[in-house]
């Protein structure tokens, strides 16, 4: 799968470095992506943050939808998981600037398990790229089983889809002062998740997480090409959930580190690779795996910096924690305080 990768980004890398480079070096933001594991997507774990925050009385307004296709089972020391099934969470996230250097943000998904209507899709791409589809060659196509037990009696079944609000995130972000001058971005987040979502059902957690990072972001010259170099790290501090108690760790580790180009005034270009410690402790590469994703992708501008449309898809790099298949949009419009930004 690695190998797969390197050889199909190499052959973007070359055939980019190809195209004349005619475009301003704006802000480029990265992915709002996350882990799409059902047993990890309950908790508070932040997407990558911007560096860059709005100005004072500036807002910002993005509708963004994540769809991920899950198929495997394993067992160990007693554990058994089964992830079959789709997982879509739509969210609207809106920003504001409330001060110079200071912003603040609310998040509100709304999440759907369903069954895998992507899996005859999925399964001709792994073949196309010599990839194993011995889970999938052995169950029925369409199916919603996420199911989870124990030998100690602990037992999580979802079979019948489900759909609802999930767990709302409040955000506080603030800038570090850099020279004017300087090409280097930097700012502390916290966030806050309150458990609004069903737990039963996996649409949350059941519990208030907290979230404190830090992210940071830097425009470096590659020959004659302004790349933006970004990334954060930081660590969330988890309630007690009401589900996998006796198996939850309430600290998670998380970081992110991504490359982008604009070659054109319309286009940016980026790769990002998050990663996150393991939720549990599991012997399950499902659920005790540590993970680490990679999206690769592009935003649209639709009219300068006001609004754009990004576009993505994700891969899981190491253990199966992260679902081996996931699809990211997300349309942004920005206001200043008379209307439309047209930074």
């Amino acid at each position: 799968m690695i190998a797969i990768l390197r050889n199909i980004c190499n052959l973007a890398l070359f055939g980019l470095l190809a195209l004349p480079s005619h475009a301003d070096s704006g802000n480029i933001d990265p992915f709002h992506v996350r882990n799409m594991n059902p047993f990890t997507l309950i908790y508070g774990l932040p997407a990558m943050a911007s560096s860059h925050l709005l100005a004072h009385n500036e807002s910002y307004l993005q509708l963004t939808a994540d769809i991920a296709n899950n198929s495997i089972q394993s067992d160990s020391d007693g554990e058994r998981i089964r992830l079959d099934g789709e997982t879509y969470r739509l969210a609207l996230i809106w920003k504001r600037g409330i001060a110079e250097n200071w912003q603040i943000g609310i998040e509100l998904p709304f999440l759907t398990h369903r069954e895998g209507l992507m899996d005859g899709l999925i399964e001709n791409w792994h073949d196309i790229f010599g990839l194993s589809n011995s889970d999938r060659n052995d169950w029925s196509r369409n199916r919603l089983v996420f199911r989870y037990e124990n030998d100690e009696g602990e037992r999580i079944l979802v079979d019948r889809n489900k759909s609802g609000v999930g767990d709302l995130v409040l955000t506080l972000s603030h800038a570090l002062d850099v020279a004017a001058e300087s090409d280097r971005r930097l700012a502390l987040h916290a966030s806050l998740k309150l458990p609004s979502g069903d737990a039963d059902a996996l649409l949350g957690s059941g519990a208030a997480d907290l979230a404190l990072w830090a992210s940071g972001s830097e425009r470096r010259m590659l020959w004659q090409w302004p790349l933006h170099i970004y990334g954060q790290a930081g660590l969330l501090l988890k309630g007690k959930a009401d589900l996998l108690q006796d198996l939850q760790r309430d600290v998670v580790f998380f970081g992110a580190l991504g490359v982008g180009w604009r070659p054109m005034n319309w286009l940016d270009l980026k790769a990002q690779v998050d990663t996150h410690s393991s939720h549990y402790d599991s012997k399950l590469d499902q659920l005790g795996g540590t993970a680490l994703m990679l999206t690769v992708g592009g935003s649209i501008h639709l009219d300068a910096d006001s609004h754009r449309i990004d576009i993505s898809i994700g891969e899981n790099l190491t253990t199966d924690s992260v679902p081996d298949f996931m699809i990211n949009l997300a349309y942004v419009r920005r206001f200043d305080a008379l209307g439309v930004s047209g930074q």
